[in-house]
C-alpha cells in the first residue's frame, strides 16, 4: 500500500487535498498535523474521514516543523487515539510514554536526518519491544552500504516495518520495501508537495512502479549510473513487463564512478537479475565481463548485463539500436542487401558513449566517419580506435557530409533552444540528421535540419529499440515496443520549440 503524506498550512486546505487525494485512489493517507500554522482542531479535521489515516505531529530533530512545546504535542496525540485514529507515529522516545488505547494502531518510529547509524539493528529491535504494530525506520543513507543495511531490516523484522534510505542513493529502498513485506511506503501528492528528500510522488510509485503488485517473489533488476534521478529506463521497462503481466521490477541505483566493481558485489544480496548500464560505467564494466557479445568486443562499452550460471555476460544493445534507427531512417537496407550506409559521408558529433557505438556501426557498414568534439584529446582517441578521422569542433559546419550525428548532450531538456552546430551545418538538402537526443523528442538540431530540407531522424526509436533489446536479453521475450514508446511519451510529456 502507499500512504499519501499531506500536510497545508490551513484547516481547509488541508481536508480539500485530503478529499483529492481520495478520490485519485490513494488507500492511506498520512495528516501532518505540524505543517498547520494554527493550533490543530482535531474535532474538525478528524470529522469526515474520506480514507484511513496515520496521525503524525513530527518535531524539527525529526524532520518536523512543530512549533508547539513538546508536552502539547503528546497531548494532542494522546487525544487522536482517543478519537480512534487509525494509525499513530510515535518516535521511540515517547512511545512508553503513551500507552495504547481503542482500536488506533501504533507506529513506533526512528529518524536521523544526518546519517545511518551503525547501530541500525539495535535502534530497530528497540522499536520492536514498544508494543508496535508497526516499525518505521527512515535514516540519511549516505553510501550504497548504508541503504541496503536499511532495506535488509525487513528481513529480520518481528514487526512489519517499513524501511526507508533517504536521499537519491536510498530512492530504491522506497520500491522495494513491499518485496520486504513492509505493510506500505510513503509517497507525495506532487512533485512539489514531498516531505523527505528522495519521496516519490503517488503517481510515480503507482505507475511507474507498479508498487501494489510487489511482492517478495518480484523479481529485482535496476539501471545504474550516475546521475540516475532522471532515468526512464524504470519506466519503460515497468510498463512492458506489467502489460506482459511479469513479476518483475526495474529500479534506479545511483553508483558513483569509481565504485562499480564494489557495488556489484555489495548488491549480490538483492539477487538482481540484470542490469541497464549507463554512464559512467560503460566502460568500466567491460573490464569485469566473464563473456562478451560482439558489441561490446567491437565497441569496448557495454549497457547491459545478465548473469547466467554465475558468470556475468554483458551485451551492448545501444550499438544495434542505434544502426536500426539510423538504417531505417534512410530507408532501409537496400536491395543487395547491403547498408545505405555504404561509401556515405558521416560527421559524428561528440566522443561518448553513443559516439562510440555508431561510430563503430557505421565504419563496419563501410561508411567514411568523421569523429569531431569540444575537447580534441577524445576525439582523437576514439578516432584511432574506430579507425577514422577527426576535425576540430571549429570545423565541424564546414565539414564535408551526407550524414550528421549528434552524440553530444547539447539540445537536451530543459536546454531546449540550444543547438550543437550553426545552420551553415546543413548546406545541402537532402542531407540526414540524426539526433540521439530523445528528450525533446523533436530538438533544435533536426528543427535547423528539416528548415534546410533535410531529413530529421530523432532519438525515440534508438531509446526504445536499445530498451526492447535489453528486455529480450531479461526475459527472453519480444518486447511490446508500442507500450513502451507511448510510455517514455508520457513521461517526457510535451516540449515545444
Amino acid at each position: 500500500m502507499i500512504c499519501v503524506t499531506l500536510g497545508r498550512g490551513r484547516h481547509a486546505s488541508l481536508a480539500e487535498e485530503w478529499k483529492e487525494a481520495a478520490a485519485a485512489g490513494v488507500e492511506l493517507v498520512e495528516l501532518r498535523l505540524d505543517c498547520l500554522r494554527r493550533e490543530p482542531d482535531l474535532k474538525r479535521i478528524l470529522a469526515n474521514r474520506p480514507t484511513p489515516l496515520v496521525f503524525t505531529i513530527r518535531r524539527g530533530v525529526d524532520g518536523g516543523i512543530w512549533r508547539g512545546s513538546e508536552d502539547r504535542r503528546q497531548q494532542l496525540l494522546r487525544e487522536a487515539i482517543a478519537l480512534g485514529v487509525d494509525y499513530v507515529d510515535l518516535e521511540m522516545d515517547i512511545a512508553p510514554k503513551i500507552r495504547r488505547f481503542g482500536k488506533t494502531k501504533r507506529i513506533v518510529s526512528y529518524h536521523n536526518l544526518k546519517k545511518t547509524p551503525a547501530e541500525l539493528v539495535e535502534i530497530a529491535e528497540q522499536c520492536d519491544e514498544m508494543d508496535a504494530d508497526v516499525v518505521k525506520i527512515a535514516t540519511k543513507a549516505e553510501s550504497l552500504s548504508d541503504a541496503l543495511r536499511v532495506l535488509n531490516l525487513g528481513t529480520r523484522a518481528h514487526v512489519p516495518t517499513v524501511t526507508i534510505a533517504m536521499g537519491e542513493i536510498g530512492f530504491f529502498t522506497r520500491v522495494l520495501g513491499a518485496k520486504y513485506k513492509a505493510p506500505f511506503t510513503y509517497a507525495g501528492i506532487n512533485p512539489e508537495r514531498t516531505f523527505a528528500p528522495g519521496m516519490p510522488t503517488y503517481q510515480v510509485l503507482k505507475n511507474d512502479y507498479a508498487y501494489d503488485m510487489i511482492d517478495a517473489e518480484t523479481e529485482v533488476y535496476a539501471v545504474i549510473g550516475d546521475p540516475i534521478e532522471q532515468s526512464l529506463s524504470p519506466a519503460i521497462h515497468n510498463a512492458a513487463f506489467r502489460h506482459l503481466g511479469l513479476n518483475k521490477v526495474l529500479v534506479p541505483l545511483l553508483i558513483p564512478a569509481g565504485t562499480l566493481e564494489a557495488s556489484l558485489k555489495e548488491l549480490e544480496v538483492l539477487n538482481i537479475q540484470g542490469y541497464s548500464v549507463t554512464i559512467p560505467h560503460k566502460e568500466e564494466l567491460v573490464k569485469l565481463l566473464d563473456q562478451k557479445d560482439g558489441a561490446v568486443e567491437r565497441t569496448g562499452s557495454c549497457n547491459t548485463l545478465v548473469f547466467q550460471k554465475g558468470k556475468k555476460i554483458g551485451h551492448n544493445t545501444d550499438y544495434r539500436a542505434a544502426m536500426d534507427t539510423l538504417e531505417a531512417g534512410m530507408g532501409g537496407l537496400k536491395e543487395d542487401g547491403t547498408s545505405p550506409l555504404m561509401d556515405k559521408q558521416v560527421l559524428i558529433l561528440g566522443a561518448g558513449g553513443a559516439a562510440r557505438s555508431i561510430g563503430f556501426g557505421c565504419a563496419r557498414r563501410g561508411a567514411s566517419v568523421t569523429i569531431t568534439n569540444r575537447h580534441d584529446a577524445r576525439a582523437t582517441k576514439l578516432a584511432e580506435e574506430v579507425g577514422c578521422r577527426t576535425v576540430t569542433w571549429a570545423q565541424r559546419a564546414s565539414t564535408l557530409a551526407e550524414i550528421v550525428v549528434n552524440c553530444t548532450p547539447v539540445g537536451m531538456h530543459p536546454d531546449v533552444d540550444d543547438t550543437p552546430v550553426p545552420p551553415a551545418t546543413f548546406s545541402t538538402p537532402g542531407m540526414i540528421a540524426f539526433d540521439t537526443i530523445y528528450h525533446p523528442e523533436n530538438t533544435m538540431f533536426l528543427k535547423l535540419a528539416r528548415e534546410r530540407e533535410c531529413i530529421p531522424i530523432n532519438g525515440v526509436d534508438m531509446f526504445v529499440g536499445q530498451a526492447a533489446e535489453q528486455f529480450k536479453l531479461y526475459t527472453g521475450m519480444d518486447a511490446p515496443k508500442d507500450v513502451m514508446r507511448a510510455a517514455l511519451k508520457r513521461k517526457l510529456g510535451p516540449v515545444r520549440l
